[in-house]
């Protein structure tokens, strides 16, 4: 997000000089509390985009210890301006997210002493911004999800291989794209079909996998050889493995786009594997707690969320009305 023009509000946040600076940054200080790879990635990344819009190179060059309420207000502002398109720059989750790192960022600069209680305090003031949450995305069909796994199964080599297995474990396990790239080695148990891995909010998770996501995984583990740390990693020219080189979620995400594309699909997210696996589990009539503790979720209200039967289950419950 570029400024053609910064105002007073930006431009006194950027640091001139090094001597500007503080001796610990407090952005880097907030990073370091959080624990996942994926959760200090995120969060990199949201504090370089606060940076770029205050006009400053990246986060380290953003004096955070000069942050006030009104830099935060007018952040929050900004992101929700129209863009060429006519729409808001950010939704309003995404802004919610920001005024996350920005508060996480405020409380640091305090333990720091470089913020004194009464400017966190009214930083913390700023409210998060309510939204109408909708039911996104969809859950796919059997005749989709065949087509999807047999996408792969056109040209068999090692990225193929490796590409099956993922696609198996999103949509037989429910994973999330970050949580795939996070499996190690050491996670997986073949003999009690299961992996074992760290989730979102640094959680530790369990999979268990059906027969045919475990004959995926123990194919492609058979490829990948023992090697490095972590299951999934990048090829280079002539199938070269590269044990310590493990796939982002980006690239994770990627993987479906592309045999999406492959199978002639209509848009299907890598979120949409998830949602069919709840899906089909609440259609076989599994009990809504116990999918709620395989999706990994801390609420029923999250999981409910993915439920997308519609109006077949509506029909279907409809016949079992008594009067």
């Amino acid at each position: 997000m570029e400024n053609e023009v910064l105002d007073p509000v930006q431009n006194e946040l950027i640091i001139r000089h090094n001597s500007d600076a503080p001796e610990v940054n407090p952005a880097m200080a907030f990073i370091a509390t959080l624990h996942g790879g994926t959760s200090r990635y995120t969060m990199t990344s949201k504090l370089n985009v606060i940076a770029h819009w205050a006009g400053a190179t990246d986060l380290r060059f953003l004096n955070w210890s000069a942050m006030r309420y009104e830099h935060v207000l007018a952040f929050i502002t900004a992101m929700q301006q129209p863009d060429e398109n006519g729409k808001p720059r950010m939704s309003p989750r995404s802004i919610n997210c920001y005024l996350s790192a920005f508060k996480g960022v405020a409380n640091q600069a305090f333990l720091l002493k470089q913020m004194d209680a009464e400017t966190l305090a009214r930083i913390k003031l700023v409210k998060s911004i309510r939204f109408l949450r909708l039911a996104a995305g969809r859950a796919i069909t059997e005749d989709e999800s065949e087509a999807l796994l047999d996408a792969t199964q056109i040209e068999m080599n090692p990225i193929t291989i490796r590409d099956h297995a993922i696609l198996c474990l999103l949509l037989g396990c429910g994973m999330r794209r970050a949580e795939v790239s996070a499996i190690k080695l050491k996670g997986v148990n073949l003999a009690e079909s299961s992996i074992r891995f760290i989730g979102k909010g640094d959680k530790e998770r369990e999979v268990f996998m059906i027969p045919e996501v475990k004959d995926a995984l123990a194919r492609w583990l058979d490829v990948r050889g023992k090697e490095g740390e972590f299951v999934f990693g990048k090829f280079f020219k002539g199938w070269k493995f590269d044990p310590t080189a493990p796939l982002t979620p980006h690239a994770v995400g990627h993987v479906v786009q592309e045999y999406r594309i492959r199978a002639g699909l209509e848009d299907i997210t890598t979120h949409d594997l998830r949602r069919t696996f709840a899906t089909r589990l609440l259609d076989k009539n599994v009990d809504i707690s116990t999918v709620k503790d395989m999706m990994g979720h801390a609420s029923i209200t999250t999981t409910a969320l993915y439920d997308r039967r519609g109006r077949k289950a509506q029909r279907e419950a409809a016949k079992k009305v008594k009067l």
